[in-house]
């Protein structure tokens, strides 16, 4: 790899430590690389994440630093371009990072050898649809939620491919990727899948059924998720996260239609490590 872009953690790297000591380490050996600072809270018209909107569709690699949620937040922008990324881990777990902090030189030098390999992990596409019209899509790399807000709770309709699977009450429904897998649904007692399979896993938030189950559904289905009012008439209220973000409220008749996305995330792969064995070590 010649040219990358760094995406780091403004609030893990101080000063942007760690991003400019990567950029001048990666000049020094020849290559070209720059380097932008974002916030999780940040928004998609803000300066920062314009950067990355405009990343040269060229550039070889993407090196990300944080945690797991700047990893996802960049990722929704970086997809579509199709250039791979690697992640430095500054937070905590971090099952999506490749890199600890103390390792950052030997990877650099390994992806400069291009002694490395790309794997490809699946995305949700997801439209709301308010009113019976069709909202702005949007993707997502671990999971789109909907949920209620407080205490209240909401009864969501789902189907399948057009075909009615369920109806369930209580604070929300995590629809997620096999990467999503080991975030919110496995929170709130989903299935934990191996991140490179592709399949889409439906759990319910907190149900108000006594047996509510999670579901495991082909990557080819098409899953709405739609406020039900035909129990009671009372107005009901649920956000759309995707990824953590909130994008979208929806109201009584109102849906979401989700699918498994065009695009996906190319992820640099340098650690010969088993997911198994990732997730016995992140867990353990």
């Amino acid at each position: 790899m010649d040219k990358f872009f760094v995406i780091t953690n403004g609030t893990r790297d101080k000063g942007c430590e760690k991003a400019i000591q990567i950029t001048e380490y990666l000049r020094s050996k020849g290559r070209s690389c720059d380097y932008v600072a974002i916030e999780r809270d940040s928004t998609e018209d803000c300066e920062e994440i314009g950067r990355i909107k405009e990343i040269s569709n060229d550039t070889q690699g993407i090196i990300v630093l944080g945690g797991d949620g700047t990893f996802i937040q960049s990722a929704g922008f970086i997809a579509p371009k199709k250039i791979p990324m690697i992640g430095v881990n500054l937070g905590h777990l971090g099952y999506l990072a490749e890199v600890d902090k103390d390792g950052i030189t030997p990877a650099l030098d390994r992806l400069i050898a291009d002694d490395f390999e790309i794997t490809e992990r699946m995305m949700l596409s997801g439209t709301p649809v308010i009113d019976g019209n069709d909202r702005t899509n949007r993707y997502a790399v671990n999971d789109i939620v909907v949920r209620t807000s407080g205490s209240s709770v909401g009864t969501f309709c789902i189907e399948v491919n057009g075909t009615y699977l369920t109806t369930i009450s209580g604070d929300g429904i995590v629809v997620a990727t096999p990467t999503g897998s080991t975030a919110y649904n496995m929170s709130a007692g989903g299935p934990i899948i191996e991140p490179g399979s592709s399949m889409i896993v439906i759990t319910p938030i907190c149900p108000l059924e006594v047996v509510s189950r999670s579901v495991v559904l082909s990557a080819n289905d098409t899953v709405v998720i739609k406020m039900d009012r035909s129990r009671t008439m009372r107005e009901r209220q649920a956000e759309v996260y995707f990824d953590g973000i909130e994008d979208e409220k929806l109201s009584n008749g109102d849906s979401i239609v989700i699918k498994k996305a065009k695009v996906s995330v190319e992820l640099i792969k340098l650690s010969k490590e088993s997911f198994l064995e990732v997730l016995s070590r992140k867990m353990g």
